[in-house]
């Protein structure tokens, strides 16, 4: 064997450990994507959980009067809250959640639609595109109570 044949061996394994090494970074990419858009769903159904549970501030359009406007702090209540209350406490923990778990994220709430009634849930983070650009994605769907 030569030593050309030997710089030539060289130069085609480190470009494999490149390509290696470059699969590394594209799939810890993705990865975070994912986990961030996982995030992005579960609290976007979260949110239509508490609606669930809330019917009566739901139909006072107390989750998109609040979704519009956030509260800024925890309403204190005792064991007797309204459902008002209820959906005040829901959407600002719903906020801060996404906030927490995702950086530049945010959620809002619609509704309800003068065709179907339906609410329409949005949740938005920052995400990361192909190239490496900070891009805006987000997730929605339609909550019908």
């Amino acid at each position: 064997m030569s030593l050309l044949e030997v710089m030539v061996a060289i130069v085609v394994f480190s470009l494999g450990l490149l390509g290696l090494a470059l699969m590394q970074i594209k799939g810890a990419q993705f990865g975070k994507e994912a986990g961030s858009r996982t995030h992005a769903i579960l609290q976007a159904r979260s949110i239509a959980d508490a609606m669930r549970a809330n019917p009566s501030a739901v139909s006072l359009g107390s989750y998109t009067t609040y979704a519009a406007a956030p509260p800024t702090a925890l309403v204190s209540c005792a064991s007797n809250c309204t459902s008002d209350q209820v959906a005040s406490n829901d959407v600002y923990v719903w906020l801060q959640r996404l906030k927490a778990e995702a950086a530049g994220s945010s959620g809002t709430i619609a509704g309800p639609s003068s065709v179907t009634g339906a609410y329409t849930v949005t949740v938005t983070w920052s995400g990361q595109g192909a190239a490496g650009t900070s891009t805006s994605d987000s997730y929605s769907f339609d909550y019908l109570p």
